[in-house]
């Protein structure tokens, strides 16, 4: 399992009421999201970078599907080999 940092730009409301244009946020909107990478030979979503908070012998849980053109950066956190014992 790979741990990423992922800094990506988010899709964002521009106001919460009328406003004047001028007045619009212009500035993106940037996230940043820990969490272990999910290859699409694994599931993953083609064309985005897919990450998941947990996960156990067969699924996985809080997977995000990060489209790949709003990615600014991924970091490399940990390349982790976890052997489980067999039951």
């Amino acid at each position: 399992m790979t741990a990423v940092l992922v800094i990506w730009h988010d899709a964002h409301s521009g106001s919460e009421s009328w406003i004047p244009i001028t007045s619009l946020d212009t500035e993106p909107a940037v996230v940043n999201t820990v969490g272990f990478l999910l290859s699409t030979t694994d599931g993953g979503k083609p064309d985005h970078v897919t990450v998941y908070q947990s996960r156990n012998e067969d699924a996985i849980d809080h997977v995000l599907h990060i489209p790949v053109k709003m990615v600014v950066s991924i970091k490399v956190l940990m390349d982790l080999e976890i052997n489980t014992p067999d039951r």
